[in-house]
């Protein structure tokens, strides 16, 4: 069974870091001596004059290296820092023009030497120099790194958005190459954790997952976010011991308790933590503990967020604890009844469950929400299957009443007409019924076999009254499509807060394009659009 979970925001800023408190050493990194480094200071301050001017900017580079070139060794005896320091900020120059970043021919520069240089790279060793010369001095490079680094992730952004993972792994190791140590540092990790999660490399997910939480660290305006991805790491390590055996299985669980233990000392009764902290121990063997965690849970709703509560859900339904997720998933959709990954995941447990009817409701419901989703009209096929089976079983039962008492010998021909008038009356409607789910099984599985488009989300994000939904609309049928998406945002109650379309046009069979909208409005929690126009039904 897979529980459906959005994906968190992959987003980048390339803010500056905070200023240098007071009392701290400032790093002295003289650009005034010998000649060299002054003239090639002031021959590189002119590409600042040529914004958008390439040939410009590299040719106010060239004259930077060339009047650096002048008696180098005596430069770099009389002031190595200083001559790094400008050096690396003429290659941070030309990394930041179109194309940049790959590596360049030394001569077309005026560097000595053959063969290429990556500017990317040489910027790099440059500014180690200067790290080095002093307290503080990374100070000094940040903001020449940071002008890199923010160009790699914005790029990785975008292309782990359009499935290139890949593309996105190996611009975010760009990225933390140049920069890593400093706090926005944690996007490049967030990228690399994503991708290799993706690619089913979990320890170096958790690793990368685990560095990016480091950096977060001490920021207040990161308090959630960071969260969340503590969170991740356990759900990780969770999932890859599932794929374990034997001891290597109890040391995987083990690891993960310790790092839950870490996280509960830290964010004390933090829900999510004691979710997954009982899924561990339910993996462990103690199941008694985890039944007192989401038994508490669903006993005591009002104290959780709808986050909370569906996170405790996964994380009982993932530990095989089918009524406690049952009655996680339905308080958190008391909350917000039209959460997508709620009703979908809802439904699931309760048709695990067997109880069709009671499921029926929410895949209805998610229906609504999502139209164009062709696992929404799977799952109500298999729910009708479920209970077809049901139906059928009685209809075979009544029918053998009715055939035991026919050949019954000792049977009088007046109680064999009461019996058969009795079965009568129970099997018409029965098999009514019957043909009913039957019909209803052929309706939603055609729907589902039939399906033109399939829509997948991977960006849900809120900042106050700001939201963000993104994904990508799949043409899976055999003709071009032109489609429009008309989204709802609701809040809790299902009212309307705001509105949006966004057009999905010349787009060809079997291929896919990224979609994203945003609005404004007080308490959105939730979203829905309409049906394309032209799909079966």
């Amino acid at each position: 069974m897979n529980w459906k979970r959005l994906s968190l925001t992959l987003a980048v800023t390339a803010a500056a870091l905070p200023a240098r408190l007071l009392g701290q050493a400032a790093c002295n990194v003289d650009l005034g001596k010998p000649g060299q480094v002054k003239d090639a200071n002031s021959a590189l301050a002119k590409a600042a004059l040529f914004a958008g001017k390439p040939e410009q900017i590299t040719a106010a580079v060239k004259e930077a290296f060339t009047k650096m070139s002048k008696e180098e060794a005596k430069v770099i005896a009389a002031n190595p820092a200083g001559r790094a320091l400008v050096l690396g900020n003429a290659f941070v120059e030309l990394a930041s023009l179109p194309n940049g970043t790959a590596p360049v021919s030394r001569t077309s520069l005026g560097l000595t030497g053959d063969g290429n240089i990556d500017p990317v790279a040489a910027a790099d060793s440059m500014y180690d120099i200067v790290d080095a010369a002093g307290p503080n001095c990374k100070d000094q490079t940040e903001e020449g790194r940071r002008k890199i680094y923010a160009a790699f992730i914005n790029d990785a952004v975008n292309q782990y958005n359009a499935q290139q993972v890949d593309s996105a792994l190996a611009l975010a190791r760009r990225g933390i190459a140049i920069y890593d140590g400093y706090k926005l540092a944690y996007i490049a990790y967030n990228i690399q954790g994503n991708a290799l999660q993706s690619k089913d490399d979990l320890n170096g997910a958790v690793a990368s997952f685990m560095r990016m939480t480091d950096l977060m660290k001490g920021d207040t305006a990161l308090v959630e976010d960071r969260k969340n991805t503590i969170s991740n790491i356990t759900q990780v390590m969770l999932a890859h011991a599932e794929n374990l055996e034997g001891d290597a299985k109890k040391a995987k669980i083990a690891e993960a308790m310790a790092h839950l233990q870490k996280v509960l000392e830290e964010f004390p009764g933090d829900a999510k933590a004691e979710g997954a902290m009982a899924r561990a121990q339910i993996m462990s063997g103690d199941e008694g503990a985890a039944a007192r965690v989401f038994g508490a849970m669903a006993a005591s709703p009002e104290k959780y967020s709808e986050g909370q509560l569906m996170d405790a859900a996964v994380n009982a339904a993932r530990a095989e604890k089918t009524k406690e997720a049952a009655a996680l998933f339905e308080a958190g959709l008391k909350k917000n009844p039209y959460s997508r990954d709620g009703l979908f995941n809802a439904a699931l447990t309760i048709q695990k469950m067997e109880q069709w009817n009671a499921s029926e409701g929410h895949i209805r419901k998610l229906i609504e929400v999502d139209p164009e989703n062709p696992e929404a009209y799977q799952v109500m096929a298999l729910n009708y299957q479920g209970a077809a089976k049901v139906s059928k079983h009685l209809v075979d039962s009544l029918r053998k009443v009715a055939l035991d008492a026919a050949n019954d010998k000792k049977t009088t021909t007046a109680q064999k007409n009461t019996i058969a008038a009795r079965v009568k009356a129970e099997l018409d409607p029965a098999e009514a019924t019957f043909k009913q789910l039957n019909d209803s099984l052929l309706k939603y599985f055609n729907r589902y076999q039939n399906s033109k488009a399939k829509v997948a989300f991977n960006l849900w994000s809120h900042d106050g009254t700001k939201h963000v939904l993104g994904g990508t609309v799949e043409n899976i049928s055999d003709a071009a499509a032109d489609w429009t998406m008309k989204f709802d945002f609701l809040d809790a109650t299902g009212k309307v807060v705001a509105s949006k379309e966004t057009s999905v046009a010349g787009l060809a069979s079997k291929s896919s394009k990224a979609f994203r909208v945003e609005v404004e409005g007080e308490g959105v929690v939730a979203f829905k659009y309409a049906p394309f126009s032209g799909t079966p039904w």
